[in-house]
């Protein structure tokens, strides 16, 4: 029995050890993007760390080792409706505008009160920082602040963009920003690579630019003085930014572009979709009474709402034409809706999806709708808007797992074929099951990676292991511009010399020839 006592000082030590103090942040006020954060922040706590959980909005239950510090009033003058009145102008200047955005957001959370209160505050301590990426790396310096370890975390496929936090921008060739409209052609041809080298160079100018004029003076005005009141002066805005020990990634191999990552990225998508609820008290009986299936209609937020009153009526007429039930996700009354059309305000989303008797989903193809719907194993329709929605629904077509209709004025009879389409022809839901089978039988469930290689860069301070060593190059060394210039000047030489040879021999054959003449002479 005298070992008793100190086994269990040692296992109440180890346990203590294994309790981290984590900071999370999500600061974009989307539904889906809160979903996410939400799981994120549930799968700590069920992992028994302590968080802190900066939000616009959330759904986690109050737990003891919960602080969550509610930022929503940074939503009070931007609406959803803003962030989609300039989708006509993507065409033009896609990303730049995300770029800004994400700025914007990142700035407006970091000069909440809430959030200036705890950067102000010495005695608040973390052993990891997790936070979104949103186009921006403001975040990054929290981890500078609290002397601890970065994790980002991406709600997008992988893309230079972000896998840069934590490696080199890899080759525009084969791997796209979320923003293109389409994925690269293979064999990519001449043309369409230039166009993707000078998108990428297009892209990187604008980071550039963010970067050094609109973020650093927003770094050195929010975190200077949080760290010279902790005594320290702040490290340079782009170490701080590319001081990531990780970047998680919502996505797999399987839905995304499947390009080459550094050990330092890890998929972690679907982390959301595991032991969620599957129930519908509500939808049950619809659902029950569908003879010939149940279509869904989830355009995402606002934006039923803010489709052109024709073209609503357009889609109601489509719908009236077809045999199978429609739940649409809809906020409000719509004059002449079908009896077959049940527009509903709130709708259990992955129930829904899970259920047999869904047949189609129906959205704007952002990509959490088409991950939700490849997991459940429901081809997909998408009417993309914006952002990245155009490429994913790319993918989506690509791969036979559904179809693309755009928004113009004969979206009624594109819409129609396209539901036709999929109804008739077996392969798309052919395609998207063999998917959701992968998807649903992981060697490891993603929420379990997810909290192991957390808890991984909270054990090795940083998990220095996995850091590329891309990070330590300076963009003349990456890009080899030093030897290129060692190459232009060794060429440079090698044509002066050979000047000089050929003026040599010119005047040896002359010289020789006048040699000659004397002799004949």
């Amino acid at each position: 029995m005298k070992w008793f006592t100190p086994a269990v000082v040692l296992c109440a030590l180890a346990q203590l050890c294994a309790c981290a103090r984590v900071l999370v942040v999500f600061p974009v006020a989307s539904r889906s993007h809160t979903l996410l954060g939400d799981h994120l922040v549930n799968t700590l706590l069920h992992g028994g760390h302590n968080v802190t959980y900066i939000t616009t909005f959330t759904r986690v239950k109050a737990a003891e080792r919960l602080a969550v510090l509610d930022i929503s009033s940074v939503t009070e003058h931007d609406t959803e409706q803003d962030s989609v009145s300039w989708v006509s102008e993507l065409p033009w200047l896609p990303s730049a505008r995300v770029l800004q955005a994400g700025a914007r957001t990142a700035q407006r959370a970091l000069r909440h009160p809430r959030v200036q209160a705890l950067l102000a505050d010495p005695a608040h301590q973390y052993d990891l920082v997790l936070a979104e990426w949103y186009y921006s790396g403001l975040l990054a310096p929290l981890a500078a602040v609290f002397e601890c370890p970065l994790v980002w975390y991406s709600a997008v496929d992988a893309c230079w963009l972000n896998v840069q936090l934590v490696h080199e921008p890899t080759s525009p060739t084969y791997f796209v920003d979320p923003m293109a409209r389409s994925l690269p052609a293979m064999p990519p041809s001449v043309p369409d690579r230039l166009y993707r080298i000078a998108r990428q160079a297009y892209l990187s100018t604008w980071v550039y630019y963010m970067t050094q004029y609109v973020e650093a003076p927003a770094y050195y005005e929010v975190y200077q003085p949080a760290m010279e009141r902790r005594g320290r002066s702040p490290p340079p805005y782009e170490e701080a930014v590319r001081g990531g020990a990780l970047l998680l990634l919502n996505s797999q191999p399987l839905l995304g572009q499947a390009a080459p990552l550094p050990h330092s990225a890890k998929y972690v998508g679907t982390h959301h979709l595991e032991g969620a609820q599957l129930a519908l008290p509500k939808l049950q009986a619809i659902v029950e009474d569908a003879q010939h299936g149940v279509i869904y209609v989830n355009l995402g937020g606002a934006v039923s709402e803010q489709l052109p009153p024709e073209t609503t009526q357009e889609l109601l007429r489509v719908f009236r034409q077809l045999e199978q039930t429609v739940v649409w996700r809809h906020r409000g009354q719509l004059p002449h809706v079908p009896g077959n059309v049940h527009l509903l305000d709130r709708v259990p989303h992955l129930a829904l999806l899970s259920h047999p008797k869904t047949v189609m989903l129906i959205s704007h193809g952002g990509f959490l709708a088409y991950m939700e719907a490849m997991y459940h194993g429901v081809p997909l329709i998408g009417l993309p808007l914006k952002e990245d929605q155009f490429l994913t629904m790319d993918l989506v077509v690509s791969r036979g797992r559904g179809l693309r209709v755009p928004l113009s004025d004969m979206i009624g009879y594109r819409l129609k074929e396209a539901v036709n389409e999929i109804l008739s022809n077996y392969s798309y839901r052919g395609n998207v099951k063999a998917v959701s089978q992968i998807l649903q039988r992981p060697l490891v469930p993603a929420s379990q990676e997810l909290l192991y290689w957390v808890e991984l860069v909270v054990r090795s301070e940083g998990a220095p292991h996995l850091r590329s060593p891309a990070l330590r190059l300076t963009l003349p060394e990456r890009c080899h511009l030093d030897v290129a210039a060692v190459l232009a000047m060794l060429a440079w030489f090698l044509t002066k010399v050979a000047k000089l040879l050929k003026v040599y021999w010119d005047d040896y054959g002359t010289d020789c020839d006048d040699l000659t003449d004397k002799k004949i002479e």
